[in-house]
């Protein structure tokens, strides 16, 4: 019931394809490691504390010295 007629004969194209590329066969290689040769050293120093007139310190490091509240937001914006 399909009004379909009959197909005419159509054109045909032959290509051979290319020929299959060949690869290097894998190399299946084994890497083992030695285990590493260590050797720890602990060493402490004891340094001590050392006295310090508060009044010499200002004066040497007065500059460099912050407030609690300022040293406070800087460890804080560093993360700390």
């Amino acid at each position: 019931w399909v009004p379909y007629g009959a197909q005419g004969k159509r054109r045909t194209i032959v290509q051979r394809a290319a020929a299959a590329a060949q690869y290097a066969q894998p190399r299946n290689v084994i890497i083992q490691y030695e285990p590493v040769q260590v050797r720890v050293v602990r060493q402490f120093q004891r340094l001590g504390v050392v006295q310090a007139n508060p009044q010499a310190y200002l004066q040497q490091y007065g500059v460099q010295l912050l407030d609690a509240s300022t040293l406070v937001q800087q460890a804080r914006s560093a993360g700390v």
